[in-house]
């Protein structure tokens, strides 16, 4: 009857050996845990900052009439585009007839959006007038960059 008693024994010493050491570790992986939290949140990278105001450049582009460009005035608030407006400059009237089809419908596509990395695409079934607009979006973000 001595061996049933050791084995009891012997068993209930190596679940509570095997129970702090395992509290032990949790301890120290919950450290690990708050230690790569602390680490994310200093790593992690700053925003851009853009000064509010309006901007304006004139983008050009290339089309099948020729090299055309477009005005673009761009109104930011915290890094945001709360206006925008398009100037048709085309000289060819197919050209003037898309650019003024993209300012009818630009503003619906780049309203609130953040001026970083902002880009268009065929808006209003402008497939040209998008690069002028994006190449003067690059030079308002330039300069409103603080």
């Amino acid at each position: 009857m001595k061996t049933p008693h050791r084995t009891t024994i012997a068993l209930v010493s190596g679940v509570s050996a095997v129970a702090a050491l395992a509290s032990c570790s949790s301890g120290a992986a919950s450290q690990d845990t708050a230690d790569e939290a602390v680490a994310d949140t200093s790593a992690a990278p700053a925003e851009p900052e853009y000064a509010d105001g309006t901007y304006t450049a004139t983008g050009s582009y290339e089309s099948p009439a020729g090299p055309e460009t477009v005005g673009v005035s761009i109104t930011l608030e915290d890094g945001m585009v709360m206006g925008v407006e398009v100037t048709p400059e085309a000289t060819n009237p197919a050209s003037q007839k898309f650019q003024t089809q993209f300012a009818s419908g630009v503003a619906d596509v780049v309203m609130g959006k953040p001026i970083e990395g902002l880009t268009v695409d065929t808006v209003s079934g402008s497939s040209l007038t998008p690069d002028g607009f994006n190449a003067a979006l690059v030079e308002i973000a330039a300069d409103a960059h603080a």
